[in-house]
């Protein structure tokens, strides 16, 4: 117990030495929000109000940002430097890695997710939701599915670069593709219909019903039913193919 508790003070120091990690999950979420948020706060969508669509967007995003680079990005950086062969002539169990890593990962995403309520209330006035509860669970659900496909990620790069490449080509999909910052009523028929196979789309509409109380209604089942589908692939590719040494 001892070990995995040092591990993981040490992944977070790591953390928040990570200049592009913390970019990515506190700082442009953050600003875009603001952003956004100046703009277009005082608009309806239906039902919802602005804030209701788009808390739970920028915090899909962040979901994003977390999966693929406090996990996926840093994992392969990680391996690359050897960390990872080094802790395998410790007593130091595998498992307790691992369990480290997702600890960062849920930190990173519980944090950014905090940072973008208190904007939302403080600089802009916006209630907070009423079903806390909902999307709480949303959002777990959903940051352990980004998390697997962060870890697909590190399965697949071998290197930093390639890992970089990957997220980088999915983060402009995952953000106006997905409903986070762009409303999907909003795009071409075309692009509607790519939005169909963007994993951040069923994410961000999960969180919106978690946080307007609709989680545990019909509204949710295609997105569990496609995260969950998602979560298992990605378990299922990361048993087979991760490797903590670079071969």
């Amino acid at each position: 117990m001892q070990a995995m508790l040092t591990h993981t003070k040490m992944e977070m120091r790591m953390f928040f030495r990570e200049i592009i990690g913390l970019f990515f999950v506190f700082i442009m979420p953050a600003l875009c929000f603001y952003f956004f948020g100046s703009l277009f706060g005082t608009r309806q969508y239906g039902d919802m109000t602005y804030f209701d669509q788009y808390i739970p967007g920028m915090i899909g995003v962040i979901l994003f940002t977390a999966g693929f680079f406090i996990i996926g990005l840093q994992v392969v950086i990680d391996r690359e430097k050897g960390v990872y062969k080094r802790l395998k002539g410790t007593p130091l169990k595998p498992a307790y890695v691992f369990q480290a890593i997702l600890t960062k990962g849920f930190f990173a995403v519980f944090a950014g997710a905090l940072e973008i309520i208190l904007i939302a209330k403080y600089a802009f006035g916006a209630p907070v939701s009423n079903h806390l509860l909902q999307f709480l669970l949303s959002l777990i659900f959903s940051a352990v599915t980004f998390f697997a496909i962060g870890f697909v990620v590190a399965s697949i790069a071998k290197r930093f670069q390639s890992a970089m490449a990957i997220g980088f080509v999915a983060m402009y999909p995952m953000m106006f593709l997905s409903g986070a910052t762009i409303p999907l009523d909003n795009l071409p028929n075309g692009l509607q219909t790519v939005s169909m196979f963007i994993p951040l789309k069923y994410a961000v509409h999960m969180m919106q019903n978690g946080w307007t109380g609709q989680l545990f209604t019909s509204a949710s089942t295609l997105d569990a039913i496609v995260l969950g589908s998602i979560l298992t692939a990605g378990i299922i590719i990361g048993i087979r193919f991760f490797r903590w040494d670079i071969e």
